[in-house]
C-alpha cells in the first residue's frame, strides 16, 4: 500500500525531474534561437497573424514568395507510396 511518505517521495521526485526537464529544455531551444538569430534565418520581430498575412501578400505581389516549408516525413511516405501505383 502506498503510505503518506512514499506518496510524497513520489511526486516529489515526479516535480523535481519534470521542473529538470523543463529547464535544460528551456535552455537549449533559447541557445538555439540565440544561434538563428545571429545567423539570420529567425526574424527577430514577432508578427500578429494580421502582419504576417500582408507580409505573405506583399511577397507574392513582388514575385518572391517565401520558401516553402519542407515535407514532413508522413506526407513524404504517403507521397512515395502514391507514385508506385501510377496514376489512377
Amino acid at each position: 500500500m502506498n503510505t503518506p511518505q512514499s506518496m510524497l517521495l513520489g511526486w516529489g521526485s515526479l516535480i523535481v525531474a519534470a521542473g529538470a526537464s523543463y529547464w535544460y529544455a528551456r535552455k537549449s531551444i533559447n541557445a538555439r534561437r540565440a544561434m538563428q538569430e545571429a545567423q539570420g534565418q529567425r526574424p527577430s520581430e514577432k508578427l500578429d497573424w494580421r502582419s504576417k498575412i500582408e507580409l505573405e501578400e506583399k511577397h507574392k505581389s513582388s514575385g518572391s514568395a517565401p520558401a516553402p516549408a519542407p515535407p514532413s516525413a508522413s506526407s513524404t511516405a504517403v507521397d512515395a507510396r502514391s507514385s508506385e501505383r501510377g496514376p489512377s
